[in-house]
C-alpha cells in the first residue's frame, strides 16, 4: 500500500474521529464495555494500516529480522541471516553472519509462524506485532483498572497507548529494535498483568504460572530484564512484610521463578552445547553494552529522561510525576503496590542511565505502568475543575482528543512519507526489482553480488537465493567457480562499481536493472 501523504493524513483524521467517539460512548454515554470494544477494534485497524503504509523492509533492524525468521520457517532451532554463506565472514557481525544469535529468539518464531500461515510477505512479518500491541490495549486497561480502581484513568491508558506514535513505529518497523522491542514489551506487560490478577485474585495456582510463563517469554525475546516483575513482586511482599511460612506467598514466588526457567533455560542450553562460538560471541555482546558504547550508541545521564518525550509525548513528563502524586494521594489504591510498580519504573531507569550503551527503546518495556501515571496525572489535574457532570464530560473529552493528538504525533508519520523522500522512493523502487526478479532463467542458481548496502538481506527476504552487497577478490571468485558456484552482479553503479575480472567474465550473469 504505496499511499500520498494527503491519503495518510486523510485516514489518520478518520482514525482520530474514531477514537474521539470511542471515547464518547466510554466517558458520555458511560458505556464502559462498548467503549473499550471499540477502542481496541479501532487499535488493531490503525495497526494494520500504519503497518501497511510502508511497503518495503525497514531498515534497521526489520529487514534482518524479517530475514533470520523467514529462515526459520524451515530451520526453527537454527536461527540464520543465509541459509548458504560461502564466502568467510565474522561472527561477531550479526549483519552479515551465518548462524544468527544476535537476539533471543521467540519474536522471530512469530514471525515465521504468521509468514508459514499467511505466506512470505511484509504484512505476515508484521503480523505478530499488530496482534501483540493489539492485545496490550486490553493488558494497560485492566492494570490500570486494577491499580488505581477508576475505569476513567484504565480507558485514558489504553487510548494513549492505542494512539501512541512510539509503538505505532515499532510494529511499523521503522525504528530500531521493532518487532523485537514490541514483543519484549508486550511479555513483560503481560507478566506485570499478570501479577496483578495475582493479587486481586483468589485462585492464585493459574496467576503464578502465568508471570512465569510471560517472564520467561520475556527473557526469550530479550534478555534478563525481561525478570523485572520478580523484582516487584519481591519488594511487593517486603512491603507487606509477608513471613516466610508454609502457606507463605514467597513460595509462589518462588515457583513461578522456577516456571520462568523452565521457559528460557533450555534454548540457552541448546545454543551453548550446539554453537558456542556464536552464543560466547552474542553473550559477551549483551554484558559489554553495560561498560561499553556499542555500535556509536552515546548518551548522557540524562539521555533517557529526555526520551521520555519521543516515547510517549512532548510534555508528557510533568504528568508521570503528578501520577505518582495520584496514586500515592488516593487512599483507594493500595500503597504497597504503588510502591513496588513505580519501583520498576525507577529501577529500569536508574540502570539503563548507568549502563554505557544508550537506546531509546531500552526502557520501554516499562510502558504500561507510564501510561498509567500520564492518565493518572492528567485526571487529576481535572479533578480540580468542579463542574457538573455535562461540562465535565465535554473537558475531558476535550482533553482525550488534545492528549491523544500529541501521543500520535501524525505530523511526525506524514512528514516521513511525503513524495519528495528520495531515500523512501527509493525503497520502494528497490523493492519491486527484488520482489519481480526472474530467477527461473538465466539467474537460476547463481548467487548475487553487488547489492547495495545491506539490502542483500531484502533480495533474500523475497527472493530464495544466496545474496551479498559486495563482491569477493578474484582469487576467491576463481576457487568458488572451480567448486561449481555460479554467479551473477548488478551492473555498476555509484560507488558499486565491478571490477574488471568480473565484467569481462562471461561466466558471470550482469543484472541491468539500475538499483538506485
Amino acid at each position: 500500500m504505496n499511499l500520498s501523504a494527503h491519503q495518510i493524513a486523510i485516514c489518520l483524521a478518520v482514525f482520530y474521529l474514531l477514537i474521539f467517539i470511542s471515547s464518547y460512548v466510554f466517558f458520555g454515554k458511560s458505556k464502559h464495555k462498548i467503549g473499550i470494544i471499540a477502542l481496541v477494534v479501532i487499535g488493531f485497524f490503525i495497526r494494520l494500516f500504519v503497518s501497511g503504509i510502508d511497503p518495503f523492509l525497514q531498515d534497521w533492524d526489520e529487514r534482518f529480522h524479517a530475514l533470520v525468521a523467514k529462515n526459520m520457517m524451515s530451520h526453527p532451532l537454527t536461527p540464520m541471516l543465509r541459509v548458504e554463506s560461502i564466502f568467510p565472514y565474522n561472527i561477531s557481525d550479526w549483519c552479515c553472519n551465518h548462524v544468527w544469535l544476535h537476539k533471543q529468539p521467540e519474536f522471530l518464531w512469530q514471525m515465521a509462524l504468521s509468514m508459514k500461515l499467511f505466506g512470505v510477505n511484509i504484512m505476515a512479518m508484521r503480523l505478530p506485532s499488530i496482534i501483540m500491541g493489539t492485545i496490550s490495549i486490553l493488558l494497560i486497561y485492566d492494570i490500570a483498572r486494577l491499580w488505581t480502581k477508576e475505569n476513567e484513568i484504565a480507558f485514558l491508558s489504553a487510548s494513549l497507548f492505542s494512539f501512541s506514535f512510539y509503538q505505532l513505529e515499532l510494529t511499523n518497523g521503522s525504528i530500531a529494535s521493532d518487532h523485537n522491542d514490541v514483543a519484549f514489551a508486550f511479555y513483560v506487560t503481560a507478566s506485570i498483568w499478570s501479577f496483578l490478577r495475582y493479587i486481586h485474585s483468589t485462585k492464585k495456582t493459574k496467576w503464578i504460572l502465568a508471570i512465569g510463563l510471560f517472564v520467561g517469554l520475556a527473557v526469550l525475546n530479550k534478555w534478563l530484564t525481561g525478570i523485572l516483575v520478580f523484582g516487584g513482586w519481591c519488594l511487593y511482599l517486603l512491603l507487606k512484610k509477608e513471613k516466610i511460612s508454609k502457606n507463605s506467598s514467597w513460595w509462589d514466588l518462588l515457583n513461578s521463578v522456577i516456571v520462568s526457567l523452565i521457559v528460557f533455560l533450555p534454548w540457552q542450553w541448546y545454543i551453548m552445547k550446539n554453537f558456542p562460538a556464536e552464543s560466547h560471541e552474542v553473550y559477551e555482546h549483551n554484558r559489554r553494552h553495560i561498560t561499553e558504547v556499542i555500535e556509536k550508541h552515546y548518551g548522557g545521564l540524562r539521555f533517557h529522561l529526555d526520551e521520555i518525550s519521543n516515547l510517549y509525548g512532548t510534555g508528557f513528563f510533568i504528568f508521570i510525576l503528578l501520577g505518582i502524586g495520584f496514586v500515592f494521594y488516593n487512599k483507594k489504591i493500595d500503597k504497597n503496590l504503588s510502591i513496588a510498580l513505580i519501583s520498576m519504573v525507577a529501577v529500569v531507569y536508574v540502570f539503563f542511565t548507568i549502563v554505557a550503551t544508550k537506546m531509546s527503546g531500552f526502557t520501554y518495556l516499562v510502558n504500561s505502568i507510564i501510561w498509567v501515571l500520564i492518565a493518572s496525572g492528567l485526571l487529576f489535574i481535572l479533578s480540580f475543575f468542579k463542574l457538573s457532570d455535562r461540562p465535565m464530560k465535554i473537558l475531558k473529552l476535550s482533553t482525550i482528543a488534545i492528549i491523544t493528538f500529541f501521543s500520535l504525533k501524525p505530523y511526525k508519520i506524514i512528514e516521513s512519507r511525503t513524495s519528495d523522500n528520495i531515500a523512501r522512493n527509493n525503497k520502494i523502487y528497490n523493492t519491486q526489482i527484488f520482489r519481480n526478479l526472474d530467477l527461473t532463467g538465466d539467474l537460476k542458481g547463481r548467487v548475487i553480488l553487488n547489492c547495495k548496502s545491506f539490502q542483500d538481506t531484502e533480495l533474500m527476504f523475497y527472493q530464495d537465493v544466496t545474496a551479498y552487497q559486495w563482491h569477493p577478490n578474484e582469487q576467491v571468485l576463481d576457487s568458488l567457480m572451480n567448486l561449481g558456484y555460479q554467479f551473477a552482479a548488478f551492473r555498476s553503479q555509484e560507488g558499486y562499481y565491478l571490477p574488471a575480472f568480473i565484467t569481462k567474465n562471461k561466466a558471470i550473469k550482469i543484472i541491468e536493472e539500475d538499483l538506485r
